[in-house]
């Protein structure tokens, strides 16, 4: 079955590229010597050296939300997403409605292929922000914990919520394969997988092919339609 596998994260990209410019902004507040240091290793791409140069200023200036924010993107642009986890956790605490800090959170899990943290942050997440990309994120992310009786009432609510029709989501086939596909499209091929998990194959066919009304070119639920019809075939010989 080739389900709809892991996806990746639309909403990650635009989320690392605001707080790349966030990110810049931060470092002309810093003093002569950390300032040089940290404006020479964004120049290199030196993310490691960045965190040293952030660590010297908390230590001489103080521990302000401001610069624990930079290093916890620091840290995720490094790919040490457990720092990044800790720093944005404690921010949190102290502001915890913050949707860039809620998101680099659940990004962060995700990449460390955590699904179940992943999902606890993302539910966290769209609680704050509302929006029907962060739920569909809930979505997948159930979907890949079994978790399907909430993964489908999710996938009601999102297909109810008028803004999800404008969005798209960038998702992988297994092999490999990149597409971006309206959001609404996505959501129907994931229920269509969960009714063919429950032997209901006309009904996941009839979800299929929604999915390919709203999007023709969507290669998971091509594939997903042409197994389900090759099984109904073979059943009826």
């Amino acid at each position: 079955m080739r389900h709809l596998l892991w996806i990746t994260l639309a909403s990650a990209l635009l989320w690392a590229q605001k707080r790349k410019e966030t990110s810049s902004a931060a470092s002309t507040a810093m003093p002569s010597v950390a300032q040089k240091v940290f404006t020479q290793a964004s120049a290199y791409g030196d993310a490691l050296t960045q965190i040293l140069a952030l660590h010297w200023r908390i230590a001489t200036e103080g521990a302000s939300f401001g610069l624990r924010d930079t290093l916890a993107q620091a840290y995720f642009q490094a790919g040490l997403y457990r720092q990044a986890i800790a720093v944005a956790e404690e921010l949190l605490n102290e502001q915890p409605r913050n949707a860039d800090l809620a998101e680099l959170r659940a990004v962060s899990y995700f990449y460390l292929q955590d699904a179940r943290n992943a999902l606890d942050a993302y539910e966290k997440l769209y609680g704050i922000t509302q929006s029907p990309l962060h739920l569909y994120q809930v979505i997948t992310l159930q979907f890949n914990l079994q978790r399907y009786g909430e993964c489908q009432a999710n996938i009601d609510k999102l297909l109810s919520i008028p803004e999800s029709a404008q969005q798209t989501v960038r998702i992988s086939t297994s092999d490999g394969q990149t597409q971006e596909v309206p959001l609404r499209a996505a959501a129907l091929n994931v229920r269509g997988v969960l009714l063919r998990l429950q032997k209901e194959n006309t009904k996941a066919k009839m979800a299929f092919e929604e999915a390919l009304r709203i999007f023709p070119d969507f290669l998971l639920a091509k594939g997903n339609l042409e197994d389900v019809s090759r099984e109904g075939a073979a059943e009826k010989k």
